[in-house]
């Protein structure tokens, strides 16, 4: 699925992704992979299981000292600017 038709079914991705794994692409190319939480859950390696990391320890490692609200604020600034460049879908009248 484009990243386009999942900004405009979110639902029907989810309900996809019950049953498998979904590929979202960016411009052709793979860039996401919506799981259902079985999956991801089978997918974690053991040792993250303890309650002693956070989300985005798991996702991408934070550098040594750095805030993890700095990396929130870069995430959202990312999608900020993705969004920019979508201008909705077409319509037909």
């Amino acid at each position: 699925m484009t990243a386009r038709e999942f900004n405009q079914s979110v639902a029907r991705a989810q309900r996809v992704a019950d049953g498998q794994p979904v590929m979202i692409t960016r411009r052709g190319e793979p860039a996401y992979v919506l799981l259902s939480i079985g999956d991801y859950e089978r997918l974690r390696p053991a040792a993250l299981t303890e309650d002693t990391r956070s989300f985005l320890d798991v996702v991408r490692p934070l550098p040594e000292g750095a805030d993890p609200d700095d990396v929130f604020g870069q995430i959202m600034d990312e999608i900020a600017a993705d969004r920019s460049r979508d201008f909705g879908r077409e319509i037909d009248l």
